[in-house]
């Protein structure tokens, strides 16, 4: 899980720093690069809160301690919900459909990771 995370965090990185070329290269589409920026910064923060949170079932699985309640779904939500505030009261600086695509992508990336990592060690 800690190499499939590490990949999909500089896949997050390398695709921040291509926004931030065409943010600097193209100023028409200087709102859509910075709505993909904020987007991709609440979807990585909500892909490490759920690794730490899987990291925490897995220890209580194990040692059968005992359960431990927080935010959970309602925490991850809240980061989105941030980024989409911030995009709808700043929208000459974020695009808001970008902001909002943007917050979904580490999931996928993940996934596509994982797939390509099952498929070389089987």
């Amino acid at each position: 899980m800690d190499e499939m995370m590490k990949k999909a965090t500089r896949a997050a990185l390398l695709f921040s720093a291509c926004c931030l070329l065409v943010w600097a290269a193209v100023p028409e589409w200087r709102t859509v690069a910075a709505g993909l920026v904020l987007g991709l910064a609440a979807s990585v923060s909500n892909t490490f809160l759920l690794r730490r949170r899987v990291d925490w079932i897995g220890k209580v699985t194990a040692m059968q301690g005992p359960r431990k309640m927080s935010l959970g779904l309602a925490g991850r939500l809240a980061t989105v919900l941030l980024a989409v505030m911030i995009a709808k009261k700043y929208p000459e600086q974020f695009s808001m459909p970008a902001t909002l695509s943007a917050c979904f992508i580490m999931p996928f990336v993940t996934l596509a990771y994982a797939y390509f990592l099952n498929k070389r060690n089987s």
